[in-house]
């Protein structure tokens, strides 16, 4: 794979608010800027690594390493963690997915041929590294990328029939800020799914270890209650190690 389509590309333009960004750019990558000179501020060394080409060309392998710490030995491998996903999604063809922190694209390729052949996929991230790696790894008929801020998201209001933010929420500076986003770009009776961190015990709690890491360690009620917060309805939380993953349906 070695770029988007031109479709795919159009798409993704209609699904963007002019309100919420003046300047749209098509790069030379591949993938639509949003954000131009702008971008969230980078407050740790994990934030940092992800907007450097060398992490983003080792993020293949570094990435499944990190889940399976993260979700202790039953950590799933790739292919079916995807499939897992997207079954949480219950993606459809024709669906309008948005995939928030998409990385490299490994997730957002793969939900493009579930909303085959009239869908769309959109992976959304705010590395220039990343994005540049996504479009030419993982790019498809139904696959689009976007670099915009995952707490004040490009799109229009209502667009989506599915989100989800995967191994992303605990890098994001203002997570709440970000779920608000989720909620409001999703129509209602749309999905959202969530991997993130669990944090099982005070010390992964501690601002020390926090700043060290940076990584967010999130308590385990405290997502699904920012998601009833943000309009969501039914949740389901399921805790594996260090990782959660909660689904929700928005009301």
């Amino acid at each position: 794979m070695t770029g988007p389509a031109p479709g795919a590309t159009a798409r993704l333009t209609a699904l963007l608010d002019p309100r919420r960004c003046t300047r749209v750019v098509l790069t030379r990558h591949g993938y639509t800027d949003t954000l131009g000179a702008s971008a969230p501020p980078v407050h740790s060394v994990a934030q940092r690594l992800m907007r450097t080409s060398v992490y983003s060309a080792g993020y293949q392998l570094a990435r499944p390493l990190g889940y399976r710490l993260l979700a202790g030995a039953i950590g799933s491998g790739r292919d079916s963690e995807r499939a897992r996903i997207s079954g949480l999604l219950r993606l459809r063809p024709g669906d309008t997915l948005l995939d928030i922190g998409c990385g490299p694209g490994n997730f957002t390729g793969w939900f493009g041929t579930g909303v085959a052949p009239d869908g769309l996929a959109v992976g959304g991230d705010a590395s220039h590294q990343m994005l540049r790696r996504a479009v030419h790894d993982n790019s498809g008929p139904t696959v689009a990328y976007v670099r915009g801020d995952a707490e004040h998201l490009p799109f229009a209001d209502g667009v989506a029939d599915a989100v989800s933010c995967l191994a992303a929420l605990y890098l994001i500076n203002e997570p709440v800020r970000a779920i608000t986003e989720m909620a409001r770009v999703l129509r209602p009776g749309g999905r959202l799914v969530i991997v993130t961190s669990a944090a099982r015990g005070p010390l992964l709690r501690h601002p020390a270890w926090e700043k060290l890491s940076g990584v967010t360690m999130f308590d385990p009620d405290e997502i699904t209650g920012y998601l009833e917060n943000a309009g969501f309805g039914a949740t389901d939380r399921t805790l594996s190690g260090l990782a959660q993953t909660v689904v929700a349906t928005k009301r």
